[in-house]
């Protein structure tokens, strides 16, 4: 009956179109963006025909959470919108978003207008055209939409009419959308004809006037009007509100300029697709897809790094236009933990990961054999997966390291979240590090190569350059991919701010260079976290003498034993730390504190200053480690547990809470295929529960 009525409003003059409530069994909005928006809070909608229709699994999947991360880092809420069994979503969990990943395009539907009474009266699932999210969104109630590239006219479509209903969407629904212009693929200067048809106010942003063009950024077209930054398009906006014209507005976001493809070689492409298309009979809603397809395929994959940059690129535009719409008043950046303090800061080791798992159970022998395996590119360094951890957990981190000016360091760039890229240097001499990893059919490690060159290029005087986020920072992190010399300004920097440093061994190898150093100089250093091979050659150093002992038998012979070994270890160097964390695999870790109870918080929750123990005597705990189904990924899981537990330590918890937490991320970086979680927890509350539950399920042995 609804849908009748609906159907029946549209046709009478002068209607304006319900809002929220009118809909509100057609329309299922997430809590998080329902209070943004009774709260006037920036929100910023984003389409899922990328999902479902225009990238591979999982680029689609991860891209759409990354999107979603920077619309939230710039202060904005993101409402991913799609059809979910006949239901109209605004704001998506991430299994909702993994279930749209990882489906069989034959079996979701490409949604626009047309499309919407027929998925909801039967229930479908679908990804939403920027027509079908104009629609949704603005029943919602939001008025910026976040896109990469809208529909067109298509090649010879004067003779076709193959228009997309993206255009006439423009002309009747007041919203904003933001994209890298019209897709390529298109017929751009018919597109802006039609859309001059539709009274629809176009505008480049920041990009003298030239329209750009999806996959470069100048389409040989001049848009109507240039946009400086977000003050202008919040005035331009405001202005078409104010007049109640009832239509949308385009603006075109230049595809940023480090990931522009060559006009000549896109154009080759698109000919050469089209010509595929013609050829093979692809027509109507399944033009565009295949055509996208066919390009990433000829241009061999630049095309879809080229898509995610802009889309990421156009997300971020969005949310701080969104912003500044809404006087400036955006959310905090996190949604788990946002807070106003100065971020900490990690200085370490990036990397692109290249993690090949076997397939079969064949004996792995260094004989020149080839071995069937599956890859995954993923991006990785011990110092780069902290600061996303920490990033993703504590709300915000400062990340100081290197890459390459190559397409390695490019694409290791694009694959980190943009409020981590700020304080990368590119170093035009070197080539970014690449780590390959391979791992046997149950997700072992079984061997490692890596190149670790451009990491030296870290040195005393580029750490000295950012003298100034020492001073503002809480904690220092660094990793043991540092070369001494900058160990030594790092240290020198934390002792005149009086900054707090947390060490991450990294490798049995690397393990000893702080401790090379002065015992004055390295006394800075409150906080390590090693495993029981680091472990051993942390107290060689700091002993200066051999240590007659394989951890490997302690591991071989049983928790007991092995945590009686460790604890002799820790007696010997436990008066150079306040705290020490050694992780002991799957058994779980043990923990040595300066103080008289586990119940000390290292840090203030308000401040954010150290509080360090004032006791002289140490103790020692041992925590079992959760017993965790369903591994899928064990790669990361040590870098997770200590961004959880550094988290923990910032958030003023106690140490029991600290580990809890750690334990509580670790668990998510198993059950995930990178590294790093793309995203930790759903929400706030998800994240509560669990660290609730792993308090009460935590078991520990004071030892």
């Amino acid at each position: 009956m609804l849908l009748r009525n609906i159907a029946g409003t549209l046709l009478r003059p002068n209607y304006k179109w319900p809002t929220s409530r009118h809909f509100h069994s057609l329309l299922d909005i997430h809590p998080n963006i329902r209070n943004a928006l009774n709260q006037k809070k920036p929100v910023v909608a984003l389409e899922s025909t990328i999902i479902t229709h225009g990238m591979p699994y999982p680029h689609n999947m991860e891209t759409a959470l990354e999107v979603e991360d920077v619309v939230k880092t710039v202060g904005a809420t993101p409402a991913t919108i799609a059809c979910l069994d006949g239901r109209l979503k605004v704001g998506l969990t991430m299994e909702e978003i993994a279930k749209l990943a990882e489906v069989e395009k034959a079996d979701v539907l490409k949604c626009s207008r047309r499309d919407l009474p027929y998925v909801v009266a039967n229930g479908k699932c679908a990804g939403t055209t920027v027509a079908a999210t104009m629609i949704i969104a603005h029943m919602a109630g939001i008025k910026i939409f976040a896109t990469g590239g809208v529909g067109g006219v298509h090649r010879d479509g004067h003779i076709s009419l193959d228009v997309s209903a993206d255009l006439v969407e423009l002309g009747r629904t007041p919203v904003v959308v933001v994209s890298s212009g019209v897709k390529s693929i298109l017929d751009i200067p018919r597109t802006l004809e039609y859309l001059e048809t539709q009274g629809v106010s176009v505008a480049a942003y920041n990009n003298e006037g030239k329209f750009p063009d999806f996959y470069t950024r100048d389409s040989g077209c001049k848009a109507p009007y240039n946009l400086k930054g977000p003050q202008d398009a919040a005035a331009l906006i405001k202005a078409l509100q104010d007049l109640n014209l009832q239509s949308g507005m385009l603006i075109g976001v230049p595809i940023p300029e480090d990931y522009a493809l060559d006009k000549d070689m896109v154009r080759k492409a698109i000919d050469e697709a089209h010509k595929e298309a013609l050829a093979k009979g692809v027509e109507g809603k399944n033009v565009t897809p295949f055509m996208l397809a066919a390009v990433a395929n000829i241009t061999k994959g630049n095309s879809l790094r080229a898509n995610i940059a802009l889309i990421k690129n156009n997300a971020k535009v969005a949310a701080e236009i969104a912003c500044e719409l809404s006087g400036g008043d955006g959310n905090k950046p996190c949604l788990n933990s946002p807070r106003k303090q100065p971020p900490p800061m990690i200085i370490g080791a990036s990397m692109l990961d290249l993690c090949s798992t076997m397939i079969d159970d064949s004996p792995l022998a260094l004989d020149g054999a080839t071995y069937q395996t599956k890859v995954k590119e993923s991006a990785g360094g011990v110092g780069r997966n902290l600061a996303e951890s920490i990033h993703k957990l504590h709300g915000d981190a400062s990340f100081i390291s290197v890459v390459g000016n190559d397409h390695t360091g490019k694409s290791l760039l694009q694959l980190m979240p943009d409020s981590l890229c700020s304080k990368i240097h590119v170093d035009s001499k070197n080539t970014t590090s690449i780590c390959s990893i391979l791992f046997d059919k149950n997700g072992n490690c079984k061997l490692c190569l890596a190149n670790m060159d451009i990491h030296k290029t870290i040195s005393g005087k580029l750490v000295e350059q950012h003298e100034q986020d020492f001073q503002k920072s809480p904690l220092i992190i660094i990793d043991g991919n540092l070369s001494v010399e900058a160990i030594d300004s790092i240290l020198t920097l934390a002792k005149r701010h009086n900054k707090p440093v947390f060490f991450e061994p990294t490798d049995m190898l690397i393990a000893g260079k702080p401790f090379q150093l002065s015992q004055q100089q390295f006394r800075q250093i409150k906080c390590i976290s090693p495993n029981v091979y680091e472990l051993k050659t942390i107290v060689e150093t700091l002993c200066s003498k051999k240590i007659e002992w394989d951890p490997n038998s302690s591991l071989a012979a049983g928790q007991e034993q092995l945590i009686r070994d460790c604890t002799n270890l820790l007696k010997q160097i436990e008066d150079h730390f306040d705290c020490i964390v050694v992780t002991l695999g799957s058994h779980g870790v043990l923990v040595n504190i300066r103080g008289e109870s586990f119940q000390h918080r290292f840090f203030n929750s308000d401040s954010e200053h150290y509080t360090p123990p004032q006791e002289k005597t140490h103790m020692r705990r041992f925590y079992k480690a959760p017993v965790v189904a369903d591994i899928v990924n064990v790669s990361g899981a040590g870098d997770s547990f200590s961004g959880g537990f550094i988290t923990g330590l910032l958030r003023g918890y106690t140490v029991d809470e600290c580990i809890a937490f750690g334990f509580v991320a670790a668990t998510c970086a198993l059950k995930s295929e990178s590294a790093v979680p793309t995203q930790y927890f759903k929400s706030t509350e998800d994240e509560n529960q669990r660290q609730k539950q792993q308090l009460c399920d935590l078991v520990f042995l004071d030892v």
